[in-house]
C-alpha cells in the first residue's frame, strides 16, 4: 500500500496484515486489493474516506457488495470486462500445467533431484493424451482449458447449466453425474454464487469415477472441503490439485487440514492462488481497472 497523501513518485511502500490494512483504509480515497485481502464493511463505515475499491478480478466474494453499496462505494472489477478476459490465459494455462504436474509426478520429481537422487522408477506418471477431460463450467476458461486438452490428444466431456454452445471435439453432459461417471480428469471452472456453492458435495464425490483427478482453479467454496479431503483419504479421488483454499485470508495464522495433508501425501498439489498471476495477466488488468477508475475520476469532478 502506499502511505496516504504521497505523491506516487516519492510514496514508500510498505506490506500489510489484513488486520493494518484495516485500520489504514479507512484513510484512503481508493484501495486496489486482490483474492488475499478481504474487504468488509468495517472500512466503509461512517467517516471513511473511502469512495472506490479497485479488484483486478472476476470473483468478488472477498469483498461486501451490500456493504459498498449501502455505503455508496464505487467497485471496480473485471466481470463485465468480456473483450480484455478474452485475451487473458493464465488461469487456463496453470490448469493444465496442475494437471500435468499432478500425472506426471513433478513436484516428488524435481524434489528427488534437489534431493541427490537420480530415479526413474519412482515417478512413473500417466499420459494425458487418451484420457477424458470433464469440464464442469464450459465459460471463458473451460473453453480455453477444453482447446488446451483436446491438442493434447484428450476426450473432452464438459457440463455446463447454461446449455452453452459446444465444438464438435467436445462431448455434452447433459446432467453433472453423468461428467463425473466418465471423466478420468475433472476440472472446475464455474463462479462462486449461490447455484454454485457447495456444487461438488459428499454426494457427488462419490459418484466420482473412482480414481479420477479433481482440479479447482475457480473457488474453493464450489467444493465441500471436508467430502473432497475424505475422498481423497479414501482413494475414491486419485488425487486433485487446487489453486484456492477455504479461509485462504487466515492461512499462517491457522492450520488448514488440506494443507496438513499435503504435507504427508504426493496426491494433492496445492498452489496460493496465482491463476492469474503472471506478469502479462496483471499488467493487463489493473491497468484496466486503474483506467477505468480515473475516468470516473475524471467524469465526476466535472459533474
Amino acid at each position: 500500500m502506499v502511505e496516504a497523501g504521497r505523491r506516487l513518485d516519492e510514496a514508500r511502500f510498505v506490506a500489510m496484515t489484513q488486520r493494518s490494512f484495516d485500520r489504514e483504509a479507512p484513510g484512503f480515497d481508493a484501495v486496489l486489493v486482490r483474492f488475499q485481502t478481504s474487504l468488509g464493511e468495517s472500512v466503509m463505515r461512517s467517516g471513511s474516506r473511502l469512495r472506490a475499491i479497485l479488484s483486478p478480478t472476476t470473483g468478488l466474494d472477498h469483498i461486501d457488495l451490500e456493504a459498498a453499496r449501502r455505503h455508496g462505494v464505487k467497485v471496480f472489477h473485471l466481470r463485465d470486462q468480456k473483450k480484455l478476459l478474452a485475451s487473458v490465459s493464465a488461469t487456463a494455462e496453470l490448469t493444465i500445467a496442475l494437471m500435468l504436474a499432478l500425472m506426471r509426478k513433478l513436484p516428488q520429481a524435481a524434489g528427488s533431484v534437489l534431493g541427490d537422487r537420480w530415479q526413474t522408477a519412482n515417478f512413473r506418471g500417466a499420459e494425458a493424451a487418451g484420457k477424458v477431460l470433464g469440464i464442469v463450467g464450459y465459460g471463458r476458461l473451460g473453453r480455453k482449458v477444453a482447446r488446451t486438452a483436446h491438442a493434447l490428444g484428450m476426450k473432452v466431456h464438459a457440463y455446463d447449466i447454461r446449455r452453452a454452445a459446444m465444438p464438435a471435439f467436445v462431448t455434452r453432459c447433459r446432467t453433472l453425474p453423468a461428467l463425473l461417471r466418465k471423466a478420468d480428469v475433472v476440472s472446475i471452472h464455474v463462479p462462486l454464487n449461490d447455484e454454485t456453492r457447495g456444487m461438488i458435495g459428499r454426494s457427488e464425490l462419490r459418484r466420482i469415477k473412482p480414481g479420477a483427478l479433481l482440479l479447482n482453479t475457480a473457488r474453493a467454496a464450489i467444493v465441500d472441503q471436508r467430502a473432497f479431503l475424505d475422498a481423497l483419504k479414501s482413494g475414491q479421488l486419485g488425487g486433485a490439485a487446487v489453486d484456492v483454499l477455504e479461509g485462504e485470508h487466515t492461512i499462517g495464522s491457522a492450520k488448514h487440514p488440506l494443507i496438513a495433508y499435503a504435507r504427508s501425501h504426493n496426491n494433492l498439489l496445492i498452489t496460493p492462488h496465482i491463476g492469474g498471476a503472471t506478469e502479462e495477466s496483471i499488467e493487463k488488468t489493473d491497468m484496466n481497472v486503474l483506467q477505468r477508475y480515473l475516468n470516473w475520476i475524471g467524469r465526476n469532478s466535472h459533474a
